[in-house]
């Protein structure tokens, strides 16, 4: 799998969940300092819809921007959020390029404006190294003598979630259960995590909110599990959901099927690229001769 496909599974839950005003909201009061949250006027927070990335760049970085007001003035800051699943050493430059377009976006519609609004890069690494990168793009130029007054530099918050001990993991639920599924899911233990990451999620007291996001988490893990392994996924998935419940328990089935079926096209478009007959391809995939034809005549109207 080339890192593309990797990381798209992992960006798009990112966005879905803290798309959530609600998970928004609980990280920056448990994980952003004190000081500093004690300024925000809460009841003021708002996504801000529109993306700052490069629409050639947007299947390899995820950002998302919130807005917050400052208690007892009118200023307010932005919290700007970048999602990483794996060491990237270019992620202060990412940052500052982002946080120039917000600017850039900002005086286009304030057109009268005489300052900047302040912005706090957060980044949110879940990889399976320890993040060992400073939180400043001044290693990213060369040493100079005399240079370094005119290199443009920013702190940048880093919380590396997979290295965080599952007792120190704090906030609302569903950023508890975010957290902890981006902690494991690249970690051979996954599936021993899952039902306790389940059983987290639905002591939640709205239902509908459960269901709902019971159904991210589900895409999520078909998309990011290993198909070799979707029987133990689904196993897990009906340990959580049980019958009686009003859970929708169905959908369980649903995600886990429409991902192993989503594997068996992509492996028969592999296998007819590679001039495979139709026969044998229904040996390894099991579809049927006629799904398998179908998917040959779009493979070869591309």
């Amino acid at each position: 799998m080339d890192r593309k496909n990797l990381i798209n599974p992992h960006d798009k839950f990112f966005k879905e969940s803290f798309s959530r005003k609600e998970i928004a909201k609980s990280f920056i009061q448990e994980y952003l300092p004190d000081n500093l949250c004690n300024q925000f006027n809460f009841k003021t927070l708002e996504i801000l819809k529109d993306s700052f990335i490069d629409k050639e760049l947007s299947e390899h970085f995820s950002d998302i921007l919130y807005k917050i007001n400052i208690s007892g003035k009118k200023s307010y800051i932005y919290c700007l959020f970048e999602h990483k699943s794996y060491i990237d050493s270019w992620v202060g430059f990412q940052l500052l390029r982002n946080m120039v377009k917000i600017w850039e976006g900002y005086l286009n519609q304030n057109k009268k404006a005489k300052k900047l609004p302040v912005i706090i890069p957060i980044v949110i690494y879940h990889g399976k190294e320890k993040w060992n990168l400073k939180n400043s793009i001044i290693p990213l130029f060369d040493e100079i003598d005399d240079t370094k007054q005119y290199i443009p530099d920013f702190k940048s918050e880093i919380y590396d979630i997979s290295h965080i001990p599952d007792d120190k993991i704090k906030g609302e639920i569903l950023l508890r259960v975010n957290f902890l599924l981006l902690k494991y899911i690249f970690r051979p233990d996954l599936f021993e995590k899952l039902h306790e990451i389940f059983e987290l999620l639905i002591t939640l007291s709205n239902k509908r909110k459960t269901t709902e996001y019971l159904e991210v988490l589900f895409r999520y893990l078909v998309a990011s599990v290993d198909s070799k392994k979707s029987e133990d996924l689904k196993k897990e998935i009906e340990k959580t959901i049980k019958s009686g419940e009003n859970l929708m328990p169905t959908i369980a089935e649903k995600w886990v099927q429409d991902g192993v079926e989503k594997e068996k096209i992509n492996t028969t478009e592999k296998l007819i690229s590679i001039g495979m007959d139709n026969g044998e391809i229904r040996k390894i995939t099991g579809l049927s001769i006629k799904k398998i034809s179908e998917i040959r005549q779009k493979h070869q109207s591309k």
